[in-house]
């Protein structure tokens, strides 16, 4: 049986977190390890606000090799889309057991996604995310749990740099460039048109940024930097996050302006010299030509690649109740004709 966490469930979860995945891979690289009882207990107390939502199953017979749980966050954008309200969407962060801790470890899997996929539903959530290493075999399971992959993205690592006392050139601590600005909230229409542009239909409609006034890019950021042409057009964003274990970076290049790329690379690398010393990670996703040797002339190196997955939802819709109004039925009547004599006629 399936049901959402509850406080008879923490000596369970107590257990099992010990054997729980990770599926989100970007915040196993960016975040310190969070544990899912506590995001649990706290999605139980506040959970208009926290975001997070737990699901545990616990066969009747109480066997430990038909239990385990799954857990899904909020996406919530921050940066310049901060306080735009998002179409509804959950990104799956832990799932337990783990896939080879036993033969029914995949059936719980299974499970559990389906389940989470309904409940989701039922909360008006259109869609359900993944990141996931390419050809795992949890992305199997997630695939049979109708999961989608619409695309892949490659990450690329470079190590902090060193304390002072290194020669610090331009590959390596970049260089400001007067066509980078910090973004505005006068840029966010054009940041909009620059997504839709340099992105796939079929990526954008996975994502819910196809849709008229849809979801903005999906960018969690907290600072972004802007690339303009010299009429003043906006063709190239950076984004930058910062997390705890490290700095995550996205260039997001029009197409028509490819040759940006390593000016953006280089102004972000400046900004970060101020910051205190991170691992860099820079996420390059499969339609995103031209990245790749930017980035490994100016030390990054080639990590993982990440499946990304999507599972659209369906939203129960509660229609009108229809009140049923007597009305006259019409019948059909006789006609009295009017007779020649009556007519004057002769």
């Amino acid at each position: 049986m399936i049901t959402p966490f509850g406080l008879r469930h923490i000596w369970l979860m107590r257990e099992l977190q010990g054997v729980s995945t990770a599926v989100d891979r970007k915040s196993a690289l960016l975040e310190e390890p969070a544990a899912p009882l506590r995001a649990a207990v706290r999605g139980y107390f506040f959970r208009p606000t926290a975001g997070v939502f737990t699901y545990v199953l616990r066969d009747s017979a109480h066997d430990p090799r038909l239990c385990g749980f799954v857990q899904a966050r909020a996406l919530r954008p921050a940066g310049p889309w901060a306080g735009r309200k998002p179409g509804p969407a959950l990104n799956v962060v832990h799932i337990a057991p783990v896939l080879d801790s036993s033969e029914d470890a995949a059936t719980v899997w299974y499970r559990l996604l389906l389940h989470l996929c309904i409940a989701a539903g039922e909360q008006r959530v259109q869609r359900l995310f993944a990141r996931l290493p390419e050809d795992s075999p949890a992305e199997d399971v997630f695939r049979q749990a109708s999961f989608a992959a619409y695309c892949h993205e490659r990450i690329f690592w470079r190590p902090p740099r060193s304390p002072e006392g290194e020669t610090r050139d331009t590959a390596t601590a970049g260089q400001s460039s007067p066509r980078m600005h910090p973004v505005q909230s006068k840029d966010h229409w054009n940041l909009q048109r620059l997504w839709a542009k340099a992105t796939p239909h079929l990526v954008l409609h996975a994502e819910g940024s196809n849709e008229p006034h849809g979801n903005s890019p999906p960018f969690d950021v907290e600072r972004g930097h802007v690339w303009c042409n010299r009429d003043g057009e906006i063709q190239g964003y950076l984004p930058i996050l910062f997390k705890p274990r490290g700095v995550w970076l996205r260039l997001l290049v029009h197409p028509d302006a490819g040759d940006c790329a390593a000016e953006m690379l280089d102004h972000g690398l400046a900004v970060l010299g101020d910051y205190p010393p991170r691992p860099l990670y820079c996420a390059v996703r499969e339609y995103e030509g031209g990245v790749q040797g930017v980035l490994e002339e100016r030390g990054f190196t080639h990590i993982e690649t990440h499946s990304l997955l999507v599972k659209h939802t369906t939203v129960r819709v509660r229609e009108p109740r229809r009140q049923l109004v007597p009305s006259l039925e019409k019948r059909a009547e006789i006609a009295p004709t009017v007779s020649r004599s009556e007519a004057g006629e002769v």
